[in-house]
């Protein structure tokens, strides 16, 4: 389910009930997972650039250093300690 395809539903959601404290509820679950599926996307394809660029620099032997972690704001909420992969 994309991204789109969540937020859509949340509001499919909203309209169609009448117990706003569930919906609420819903919202948050949702927004929780999509945010979890941006991170993972996000860190997946920090991860295979990263091994490109080893592949590209072959020569001058670069090495990996472990990640560093950054926050990152959203339309869907606070993505928090997003592994970004390290080159020396």
């Amino acid at each position: 389910m994309t991204i789109t395809e969540r937020e859509q539903q949340i509001l499919r959601v909203k309209a169609a009930s009448f117990q706003p404290e569930l919906d609420e509820a819903l919202e948050q679950t949702l927004r929780t997972a999509v945010l979890e599926a941006v991170k993972t996307t996000l860190e997946s394809a920090l991860e295979e650039e990263v091994k490109a660029e080893l592949v590209k620099l072959a020569a001058d032997r670069p090495r990996r250093s472990g990640y560093f972690q950054r926050g990152l704001d959203t339309q869907y909420g606070h993505l928090r300690d997003l592994r970004v992969p390290k080159l020396r």
